[in-house]
């Protein structure tokens, strides 16, 4: 009887254990985010992104991933995309395509800044589209560049990650002749 007790009290636990937990996962996080607004935001900054990558590399098949954002509460919104620099082999169901066009080392670091530098000019031209997006959250791209060049070479991967705090984007977005300024500010790291 004691035990039978007992099972139905930590059964009815359980139950509101899990009651507890099921409601509180489907509440809005943060009642102040319109997350229908977050998604237009996030799909028009993804859209500017692609636009600087096709103008870049003009290969169609570069662009292996395109641009895609989050919202990360409590950091912001993060943007990540992935760009094949030179696709001299093309992998296809009637076998390996090679590419007439080689691309040198130095091309591909002269495309790499230049779209580095597109990317600095995008976060400011749309900064003011980012409402969701706190004065002290973070908005961020990240470009993976892959280097698939022949199968007896080296592949030259690389990474850029470009961050910057909204509130600062607020401020430089106003500001005349102020690019080469704010991308000395915004946060860069390659590897």
């Amino acid at each position: 009887m004691k035990q039978s007790a007992i099972l139905l009290c930590m059964a009815g636990l359980l139950q509101l254990a899990a009651g507890t937990r099921l409601a509180g996962a489907q509440e809005n996080p943060d009642p102040r985010v319109n997350y229908d607004s977050v998604r237009r935001e996030i799909e028009g900054f993804e859209s500017a992104i692609d636009g600087v990558i096709r103008e870049t590399f003009s290969n169609p098949w570069a662009l292996v991933n395109r641009p895609k954002g989050v919202l990360l509460p409590g950091y912001g919104q993060v943007f990540t995309f992935l760009v094949n620099i030179q696709r001299a082999v093309i992998k296809t169901p009637f076998g390996d395509y090679r590419s007439g066009q080689v691309v040198t080392a130095a091309e591909k670091k002269k495309r790499i800044a230049d779209l580095e530098d597109r990317l600095v000019r995008v976060l400011l031209d749309h900064a003011s589209a980012l409402d969701q997006v706190r004065p002290t959250e973070s908005v961020a791209i990240v470009a993976l560049f892959e280097d698939h060049s022949f199968p007896e070479e080296d592949n030259q991967n690389k990474t850029i990650v470009l961050s910057t705090i909204k509130k600062d984007l607020d401020e430089w977005a106003q500001q005349p002749d102020r690019w080469r300024e704010f991308k000395q500010r915004i946060k860069i790291i390659e590897y």
